[in-house]
């Protein structure tokens, strides 16, 4: 009978151990942890003390004074106004002189609308010259095409009369082998 007792006492430790363990009986049971939401986390402006001490203080309702929008804050990281960093109209020695080297000085102060002229000239333009340097050209090069069957006849005809078929049309003759000059590195480099 008191091995019993131990069992059930065994089995029901077991159990409770278990349940433990299980995330959803615990929240239920109202020991869950609530974590706060990192995204939901904002930076405020640190504390600032005015440099006027008779100031009022701010109106019920109304927004800090001592925190930037998020647009000035973006554009106050972008561009800073401290007067070590380097700011856009102030140019060292070295980059005055790459400048006037580059011949800056000359540059034709139109050239964005001529270079915006020019590609919609370039749009507007026909594309035949392109699609000739492309595609190849799509009027015949001079000569008329081809005729299979008066070509078959014209071989059949010579063949009869036994002279050697010329080709329709002369193939340049290859370039005669380069002369061979020694070395390897003497080919590399022509010497």
């Amino acid at each position: 009978m008191r091995s019993r007792q131990i069992l059930k006492l065994t089995v029901l430790c077991g159990v409770a151990v278990a349940i433990a363990g299980c995330d959803s009986l615990r929240s239920a049971a109202g020991g869950g942890k609530d974590s706060p939401d990192e995204f939901a986390v904002v930076t405020k402006a640190p504390l600032v003390i005015p440099p006027d001490f008779n100031l009022r203080p701010p109106a019920a309702g109304a927004a800090p004074t001592n925190q930037l929008e998020p647009t000035q804050a973006a554009q106050a990281a972008l561009f800073p106004t401290d007067p070590n960093a380097a700011t856009p109209g102030a140019a060292s020695a070295g980059e005055h002189a790459l400048l006037a080297n580059a011949g800056v000085q000359n540059a034709d102060p139109a050239i964005r609308q001529e270079i915006a002229s020019d590609a919609n000239a370039t749009r507007a333009a026909d594309d035949s010259f392109t699609n000739s340097l492309l595609f190849g050209s799509s009027t015949p090069s001079g000569s008329a095409p081809l005729d299979a069957d008066a070509e078959a006849r014209r071989i059949d005809a010579q063949k009869a009369t036994g002279a050697a078929a010329a080709p329709p049309a002369a193939t340049p003759a290859p370039p005669p082998p380069a002369e061979h000059k020694g070395s390897w590195l003497s080919d590399l480099f022509d010497w």
